[in-house]
């Protein structure tokens, strides 16, 4: 009997000796996906987007993380690929730490996923896929923070002809859904009040297009380019061979090392570009330039879509808090309803992230840029 007197002793003094510390919870860390190319031609965006996901995820932390929980990311490479990005969502699914995904970046891989991630009920926000067909599936797990093609496609055709005066176009896709799409969209709108004088593709990874460009049409006044990595190329090759219209371009093309630089000065001859882009100018909305001096700090110069990625990251650890707040373990299908019941401030668009049915963000706005001292001026924006 005294041994057991003396054993709970001790065990009390050790209790007491420990403090509150030992009666505190550790919240199990809560995961986040990043789906994206990491790798291939499309790797710029792809790794951009990590690097601002990780900023946020990092700030977040560094103030608490979620709800008393740290936030892990996981970023795996989609290579830009249906099939890869198929494995990608399906691995996310079943983990069953991660609440959320940032991601995919290419339309085409955006839209095989999205049953995918609805099976498993798990939300999944794009910054940047933007063929309609992204969220026109029904899913109630799919989010997309930038705008969508056929509001960008048609508001660009009216800008060329209203503001200045373009009345041919040529228009070349990259075959891909984000290209096709795209470029389906502008066709249309352009028709309306021009004439579309030959409709072309191209491959992606092509090089050389010195051949192809001998073969257009004579009367056009503009080129729409509804792709990616190609349209510098084009542009290169195209004014290497005297043409001097203005060529134009989806936000595909917002990209400082993949079009301007790519672009090896071309982006200036002639009659210049015009290049749409998803997000005002960094600086504009109130936080874009201490956020954009942060990523330049750490990873370097931003080139197209890191805000849109650090807000997207930023509007689903909210919900994921406030999922934690109401329920100690939220389910998946907790982070989706707040999700869709969040209105959030960021730093990319002037007004607040807010969801349409669709789960399209109704902040989305679409802006004109020209190519100046190396870099993208935004000199218009444009109503959808």
């Amino acid at each position: 009997m005294a041994l057991s007197l003396r054993a709970a002793l001790m065990l009390l003094l050790a209790l007491a000796s420990a403090g509150p510390a030992t009666a505190q919870v550790v919240a199990e860390p809560v995961k986040i996906g990043i789906a994206g190319p990491l790798t291939t031609t499309s790797a710029g965006f792809g790794v951009e987007m990590r690097q601002a996901v990780e900023l946020a995820i990092d700030e977040r932390n560094a103030s608490g993380g979620v709800a008393g929980a740290q936030v892990l990311a996981l970023a795996v490479d989609d290579k830009a690929d249906v099939e890869a990005g198929r494995a990608v969502a399906t691995s996310f699914c079943e983990d069953p730490a991660i609440l959320g995904v940032v991601g995919h970046v290419n339309s085409g891989v955006a839209i095989a996923t999205g049953k995918i991630y609805a099976d498993c009920g798990l939300a999944v926000i794009t910054p940047m896929a933007s063929n309609p067909k992204v969220t026109e599936s029904g899913f109630a797990t799919q989010f997309r923070l930038t705008n969508r093609d056929d509001r960008k496609g048609p508001a660009l055709a009216r800008y060329l002809i209203q503001k200045l005066g373009k009345q041919r176009a040529l228009v070349i896709d990259d075959a891909t859904p984000y290209g096709v799409g795209l470029a389906d969209q502008f066709t249309a709108g352009f028709a309306a009040g021009g004439t579309v004088v030959d409709r072309r593709s191209v491959k992606v990874g092509e090089q050389n297009f010195a051949d192809f460009i001998k073969t257009w049409p004579k009367d056009f006044d503009v080129v729409f380019f509804a792709g990616i990595r190609e349209g510098a190329l084009i542009l290169k090759d195209m004014r290497a061979q005297g043409l001097a219209q203005l060529f134009s371009c989806g936000d595909g093309c917002w990209d400082v090392k993949a079009f301007i630089l790519a672009a090896e000065g071309a982006a200036t001859a002639g009659e210049g570009v015009r290049v749409l882009s998803a997000a005002p100018a960094l600086g504009k909305v109130p936080g874009s330039a201490e956020f954009a001096a942060k990523y330049t700090a750490k990873y370097g110069p931003i080139n197209n879509y890191a805000a849109s990625s650090y807000d997207s990251a930023r509007v689903l650890m909210a919900a994921i808090a406030e999922a934690k707040n109401a329920r100690q373990k939220p389910s998946r299908a907790d982070v989706v309803a707040a999700l869709r019941g969040l209105t959030f401030q960021g730093i990319a668009y002037a007004k607040p992230v807010q969801w349409t049915e669709k789960g399209d963000n109704k902040a989305a706005v679409i802006f004109v840029n020209v190519v100046e001292g190396g870099r993208f001026k935004e000199v218009d924006q444009i109503s959808d």
